[in-house]
């Protein structure tokens, strides 16, 4: 009868070794909008648990403060810009972070207007105002492409 006892002790402090979960903070790199809703389905399907992870997934304000919160070591994961985590490196007197995985292999950036305003193509640009919010990384690249400007990008010079 010990012996049974003790193998229904065992295997019962096993399941609970094995429903530990290991914790893990993601910190988004803007609010919770269309490219975040994978990793919040995966929590909503249980993905994240059945491999033994507690995920908490947070919004953010902007690349640059995810990029910041992971290296401070505030989070365990963080969705960044590579454009702007490439920046970050570059400075040898930030705390190091590593990209691991390429989510986007094209960049989903764009210009949205309304159909009245006429603009179909970059030349249409010409004279008005774009706006962002700040630390975006779209709005790096379109900083760039009008500061060195061409015929054929259709920006003017900043």
């Amino acid at each position: 009868m010990r012996i049974a006892a003790f193998i229904i002790a065992f295997l019962l402090s096993g399941s609970a070794l094995a429903q530990k979960e290991t914790p893990v903070r993601f910190a988004l790199d803007w609010r919770f909008e269309g490219p975040a809703a994978p990793y919040l389905v995966a929590i909503d399907k249980g993905y994240y648990k059945a491999e033994g992870l507690n995920v908490t997934i947070d919004p953010g304000s902007g690349s640059v403060e995810g990029i910041n919160r992971v290296a401070s070591g505030a989070y365990d994961v963080g969705f960044c810009d590579i454009n702007l985590l490439v920046k970050y490196r570059d400075n040898p007197r930030n705390l190091p972070v590593k990209m691991v995985m390429m989510v986007y292999d094209t960049p989903a950036f764009s210009i949205i207007t309304l159909k009245k305003t006429g603009i179909a193509k970059p030349k249409d640009l010409e004279g008005k105002i774009l706006g962002a919010p700040a630390g975006d990384g779209a709005w790096a690249q379109w900083r760039r492409a009008r500061s060195t400007p061409s015929p054929a990008s259709g920006f003017p010079p900043t």
